[in-house]
């Protein structure tokens, strides 16, 4: 806290009364997976049952991607955020979590093709998915049941990979509080499929030296 910029993600405090409300879901991994089982939706849990007992598929979990493939996860998210009319990928901090070994991606593939795939910031203490996409398919290949069952069973996965793994914690890494916007709503839906446990934290930035202030208000 004695740098010139402090940069705060997801802060149990709200450090000196600068940083904002971040709500986000939490499923404690150090229960018995049954107890986590428990939590999940049936039907969402039904749709993960039959997807992992009847597709064929490749779901794995990169705790230290290659440089070529975070390229090639950073350019298939860049596609999918222009779709969605959404920011890109902040590649600088990808790479940094990457050269500091807290960066995992995690896929489902069939067909030699991808389907959905996870970033995660990852420590011991929690397992946070900063960002889940799918990837376009152009042959329409998968109807959205399928693409549905894909992506709840890729979660579904990672978390029980991440148990294994020791992380304490599987973030959803944000849980929107407003009534507006309705794709961030329906995104709120799917995560409460797994888990109701929501948490409030702080998130922001935090700028000691006077000079720095001035700029960022006057900027303002």
């Amino acid at each position: 806290m004695d740098a010139d910029i402090n940069y705060c993600i997801q802060c149990p405090h709200n450090t000196q009364n600068s940083l904002k409300d971040f709500y986000t879901l939490l499923i404690d991994l150090s229960q018995f997976v049954e107890e986590i089982r428990k939590e999940v939706y049936h039907r969402a849990l039904s749709e993960i049952n039959s997807y992992v007992s009847n597709q064929e598929f490749e779901h794995k979990v990169l705790y230290d991607p290659t440089d070529k493939d975070l390229k090639n996860f950073i350019r298939l998210f860049n596609t999918f955020a222009s779709e969605k009319k959404i920011r890109p990928a902040e590649t600088f901090r990808l790479k940094a979590y990457k050269q500091h070994g807290i960066l995992a991606v995690s896929y489902i593939r069939q067909n030699e093709k991808f389907l959905f795939i996870n970033f995660y910031r990852i420590t011991k203490e929690r397992a946070a998915n900063i960002y889940s996409f799918g990837v376009k398919d152009p042959a329409q290949e998968f109807n959205s049941s399928q693409l549905g069952r894909a992506h709840r069973s890729l979660h579904w996965l990672d978390m029980l990979e991440f148990k294994k793994a020791g992380a304490h914690y599987y973030d959803f890494c944000g849980w929107y509080d407003g009534t507006e916007n309705a794709d961030l709503l329906n995104v709120n839906k799917f995560k409460e499929q797994f888990t109701k446990n929501k948490v409030k934290e702080y998130s922001g930035v935090i700028y000691k030296r006077k000079l720095l202030v001035l700029l960022l208000k006057l900027m303002r």
